[in-house]
């Protein structure tokens, strides 16, 4: 870095510390669910298949809101978008208390997946305008990886909650805490260029690498949401995503009912042992996001450290799944859930820079709400698919066998692609 260019100020840090502290929070809210789903399942009669319907209801309203999604970030801004999502899914979390059959159940899914959905594309979008490229696979697995935090949390915090007050107060307590930080974020967030405190040098220093006019403006180009999809490079790379996040989703949703179901583990002994391969994940996130931007200022090319990193993040992830089956010791279990959460977050950190690899600038919005699209897809089908092979006679080893299968074909996406800044074609300026 050109020590000219070495800001003095930080103020792209203290943006991204509100980032992760809502995805923290995004994420103890979803897998709250998932965490409650064996009491739930034991106190209501609901079935696999019909819990992993909910998991999948989650992400039908979740996948159809990220075009707009994207559209409403570029008009907007993550201010005001991020800030309504916090508040409105913390009430339906809160919600989830008042549920009492699958229907129920079902609603509040639904509209957790509504209002959840502004969550990364907004990440994704505050990453693209307020951090440098040099800089973006430790931002982007920053963000990334708070989500595997909030993850690791949820479970010993959720079954804290469910043995000392019941599994209503879960839904309360976790649900209020976003509707809280939602006002926090609303006074502290600010762009760039509206910031009261950022100074010249750091605004110099976050724009490097953009182009610019003569009068020193950054040229943007952009790009009709609706000619997304003639872009190769996109599309193969939000395919990837969406296998990407099924096999991500069927960990996190299934997970817990995995321990106590298919291996017998207590709900108490479930708690802590869940915690483990989230915290694996989150420490091999952050260290290979260090790695892998140290690797780019180095010379390594954009698209080189996104094959590479996506590469090791799937196909390990695929060998260690299946290694999880062949366990049948509590030890070993766990020993391979969590070699695979750390496999797949040592590479993970490049999964949610990418759409900030491709976009013009001031274009992430768009782009990362289709690049979330293709994430929701996959989503949508590992819950349900997961519990109907459940209930199937392969069970939760069919199931972790078509997550691996499913990897490697995710890995195919990412390896055989490339990533460097789309350019308008004459059609979009037409």
């Amino acid at each position: 870095m050109d020590k000219a260019l070495k800001p003095d100020t930080n103020y792209r840090i203290h943006m991204m510390v509100l980032v992760c502290i809502a995805l923290i929070i995004n994420y103890i809210d979803r897998v709250n669910f998932s965490v409650a789903t064996p009491t739930i399942m034991e106190l209501f009669n609901i079935t696999a298949a019909q819990i992993g319907l909910m998991g999948s209801a989650f992400f039908i309203p979740y996948m159809l809101m990220m075009l707009p999604t994207g559209y409403l970030l570029n008009k907007v801004g993550p201010k005001k978008l991020l800030g309504g999502s916090l508040f409105f899914w913390g009430l339906s979390t809160m919600g989830t208390a008042l549920a009492s059959n699958v229907w129920t159940f079902l609603t509040t899914r639904v509209l957790m997946g509504l209002f959840e959905a502004p969550g990364f594309p907004s990440a994704s979008r505050v990453v693209a305008v307020w951090i440098p490229e040099q800089e973006r696979t430790v931002a982007s697995g920053a963000f990334d990886c708070c989500a595997r935090i909030g993850t690791a949390f949820a479970p010993p915090l959720v079954v804290w909650i469910i043995l000392t007050l019941g599994w209503q107060m879960s839904f309360v307590i976790t649900g209020g805490c976003a509707v809280l930080f939602a006002f926090v974020w609303m006074a502290m967030y600010h762009e760039p260029d509206d910031h009261p405190k950022v100074s010249e040098s750091e605004l110099a220093y976050i724009r490097q690498h953009e182009v610019k006019d003569e009068s020193g403006q950054i040229v943007s180009k952009p790009i009709p949401m609706k000619h997304l999809i003639f872009y190769p490079a996109l599309v193969k790379a939000s395919i990837g995503y969406g296998l990407y996040l099924y096999v991500w989703n069927m960990f996190t949703t299934w997970m817990p009912s995995f321990f106590v179901v298919a291996r017998g583990f207590s709900l108490k002994s479930m708690g802590h042992a869940a915690m483990v391969p989230y915290i694996c994940a989150v420490v091999l996130e952050l260290i290979g996001a260090v790695l892998f931007d140290r690797w780019m200022r180095r010379g390594a090319k954009i698209s080189t450290l996104r094959r590479t990193g996506m590469a090791i993040s799937l196909v390990g992830s695929a060998i260690f799944i299946f290694l999880t089956i062949q366990a049948t010791t509590p030890f070993w279990i766990v020993f391979f859930l969590s070699a695979f959460a750390g496999i797949s977050g040592l590479g993970a950190g490049n999964v949610q820079a990418i759409p900030s690899d491709l976009a013009p600038y001031g274009q992430a919005g768009g782009v990362s709400g289709f690049y979330a699209l293709g994430g929701a897809i996959g989503g949508f089908f590992a819950p349900m698919v997961t519990g109907f092979i459940i209930d199937s006679r392969f069970g939760y080893d069919g199931a972790f066998v078509v997550a691996s299968l499913v990897a490697l074909a995710g890995a195919a996406f990412y390896v055989f692609n490339n990533y460097e800044r789309m350019e308008p074609r004459k059609a979009d300026l037409a």
